[in-house]
Order: C-alpha cells, then structure tokens, then sequence
C-alpha cells in the first residue's frame, strides 16, 4: 500500500495531524451533492464489485470527501474540486451534452483514462521542474531551492485516495485482503500460493 501512495498523500496525511485552529480554514470544505455521487461512482470504477466488495460498498466516496476536508490544503482542495470540475466539461465534449454519470460504463473508463494519462503527464512535469541542470556535470540534481509544490494531480490523487480508503476499510482488509485478526508470530518470509491475496496490514 505504501508504495501506490506518493509523498504528497503521506504528507498530507501527517498534516492532518494538527491542531483544529491550523485546519480550520479547510474546514469549511464540502463536496455538493452532485459531485459526492460522481467522486462515489469514480472510487467505483476504479476498485469495482467483482467476487469482493466494490469501492461504493466501502464507503470511499465519503472517505475522499473527509481526506480532503480534514488533510489538504484548500490549494489541493480547490484544484480537486477544479478536475471534477473539467471531468463534467470532457464529459458533455466527448458524450454528446451528457453529464459523466449518465454516459455508458464504455464512456466513463475511456474519460478516466484519458484523465489519468493527463495526470501522468503533469506529474512528470511536476518532479521535473523540480529539478535543475548541474553547470559542471550537466546531470539533472535536486533543486535545494525553495519551490513551491504544486497540487497533486486530481486523477492521481483520486485513485490514491480510493486506493488507500479501499484497502483500509474493514470490507477492504477482510474480504479483498488476507486479515488476520491477532497476528501470531513474526514470519519475515511466507510463501505465497498463485492466486493467495495479499495480507492486510
């Protein structure tokens, strides 16, 4: 799990840990009742109902909205908010004036699709800006400067955020996972079967 999230997420989260006077602008963030359905339905796309429990069952749509209130800046939650924003606009492009939601199962997954390879492409833009050239080697370094982080893509932090709500969750870690509810003794190697599910953390 630790590795499908990017720093931005874990840092986020960390900052969450403040006190109620540091967060109390974000705060006041909330999803409309429109946009709650279709962050819903995109958690739903992303890890859908097959032999295990889908996303909507649970509850990830709630979950993203609370990440986003209790652990982001309003810089990322606007920006969000921005992608879901632009999602509805291809939506209607691409689909003839319909809203995402009432486009096809076909249509939904070709848009997010599209939308995660534009997220690719600005998070490359993002780890490359910060970056320099180094004038004697010509090798790109870390820029030790002070650079202002960007927000995190909205498909990227949307999957990361359905990711981390999913495999969290009681159904995520019991039913999709391998749970163990007292762990006995510590096995630094198990082996693994084809087809064995990953153990719950």
């Amino acid at each position: 799990m630790g590795g499908a999230l990017s720093a931005p997420t874990m840092i986020a989260m960390l900052e969450g840990c403040k006190s109620n006077t540091a967060t109390e602008a974000a705060n006041s963030f909330a999803l409309s009742t429109d946009y709650k359905g279709l962050v819903a339905e995109i958690a739903e796309i992303i890890i859908p109902k097959t032999t295990t429990p889908g996303a909507k069952e649970a509850g990830v749509g709630p979950f993203v909205e609370m990440m986003l209130k209790d652990c982001y800046k309003p810089s990322q939650q606007e920006h969000f908010v921005k992608g879901l924003d632009a999602l509805e606009e291809e939506s209607k492009k691409a689909n003839g004036g319909k809203k995402f939601l009432e486009s096809t199962s076909a249509q939904q997954t070709a848009l997010l699709k599209k939308f995660e390879m534009m997220s690719n492409e600005e998070a490359k833009k993002i780890e490359t800006a910060k970056k320099v050239l180094d004038a004697e080697t010509g090798l790109a370094k870390e820029n030790k400067g002070k650079v202002e982080t960007p927000p995190t893509p909205f498909f990227k932090l949307m999957k990361e955020l359905t990711l981390l709500g999913y495999f969290t969750s009681e159904i995520g870690c019991k039913q999709a996972l391998a749970y163990v509810e007292v762990p006995g003794k510590y096995e630094g190697c198990v082996k693994m079967t084809p087809g064995q599910k990953a153990w719950a953390l």
